[in-house]
């Protein structure tokens, strides 16, 4: 399915330092599967990969150019900080500018001036979901997580609070990070947009009452078909490659959300309204995703994470993409499994299938 959003005409290339015009407004359409801005191409429909304003990236608009990624700058609009991601191209030699950006934080509206002009990053191979659409992996208020004194909103969790997970007993969140995404982001990038998990959708009270979680949140999931095709039989499917336009959809009800993470030392399986899935697990495209405020946050209790966010450790289960947990479901009935937890030996708890 395309992927929309907003991005804004200015007036020249921003590496100079500006100072740049904002011009008018375009609706950017994506359809594509790796991330970044690749022209010259059509997916199975025949729809043009890349378009903006309705117009084909490839016409003579832009003649002989290839889409390659984003590069990301901080400036200065009527006295307020922004952030935006400049799309980039190559190919003719003359001149390769897109010319168009994507406002990141704060705002720009046509006929600003954009000025004191700096790169953050001029790495034209960056992905879009660096920029304009990034990757949120988080949990909405009003969901409950399983801790040792009953189910507790999420929103009401803090540092140090006691969590029981599937793996390793009880553990202390180290980090919980939010980010608020208005009405108007929402329906800018509508792949923020929140996934809802309908109550028994997996079966009787799993989950207990309707789950809703970033698109790109994952559920843990149980299934023989997985270990045929995946070499597990437990992996972890991001929520948008659970849809099935019944029981798991889209919120399109939904005006604006907070997102809300939670850290602990190693990533974790957790319940939440009575199914099992995953904790935040910092990587590129989730700490990108953040708030400055927030990785800056999350860095200091971290640090070793700003040099290498490899460092953290890995997945608690193998991870399927959207199009592998697609044909998964094509093949079989996939369940959220229940844990038997075991109260043993001073609240360790052991889990059994």
């Amino acid at each position: 399915m395309p992927q929309q959003f907003l991005s804004i005409q200015v007036n020249g290339d921003p590496l100079g330092g500006g100072p740049l015009t904002a011009g008018i407004v375009e609706t950017v359409t994506v359809v594509d599967d790796d991330g970044f801005l690749q022209s010259g191409g059509q997916d199975v429909s025949g729809t043009a990969q890349f378009q903006i304003g309705g117009a084909d990236f490839t016409t003579t608009s832009w003649p002989g150019d290839q889409g390659t990624g984003i590069e990301i700058y901080s400036a200065t609009v009527n006295g307020q900080p922004v952030t935006f991601g400049y799309l980039t191209a190559s190919g003719d030699g003359v001149d390769d500018a897109i010319n168009r950006l994507v406002v990141l934080s704060g705002t720009i509206n046509p006929g600003d001036i954009i000025s004191t002009i700096t790169a953050v990053s001029t790495d034209t191979q960056l992905p879009y979901t660096k920029g304009g659409i990034p990757s949120i992996t988080c949990f909405t208020p009003g969901t409950t997580i399983t801790t040792p004194t009953g189910p507790v909103a999420v929103e009401n969790l803090k540092t140090g609070d006691l969590v029981i997970t599937a793996d390793n007993g009880l553990q202390a969140i180290r980090w919980v990070g939010r980010k608020y995404i208005s009405g108007a982001r929402m329906e800018a990038h509508p792949h923020l947009r929140p996934v809802r998990i309908r109550a028994h959708s997996f079966g009787r009270n799993k989950p207990e009452r309707d789950l809703v979680v970033s698109p790109q949140h994952r559920i843990f999931i149980k299934s023989k078909q997985a270990q045929v095709m995946f070499g597990s039989h437990e992996v972890l499917i991001p929520a948008k490659g659970l849809l099935n336009d019944h029981t798991i959809t889209l919120d399109h009800n939904a005006k604006a959300t907070e997102y809300i993470h939670i850290l602990f030392d190693n990533h974790e399986l957790i319940e939440a309204n009575g199914i099992w899935s995953e904790s935040f697990h910092p990587n590129k495209a989730s700490v990108d995703g953040l708030d400055d405020d927030a990785r800056n946050e999350l860095f200091e209790i971290f640090p070793e994470l700003n040099n290498d966010i490899g460092t953290y450790g890995p997945s608690a289960r193998q991870s399927l993409s959207v199009t592998e947990a697609a044909t998964l479901q094509s093949k079989s009935k996939i369940k959220n499994s229940s844990y038997r937890l075991t109260l043993h030996h001073r609240n360790m708890f052991f889990n059994d299938f």
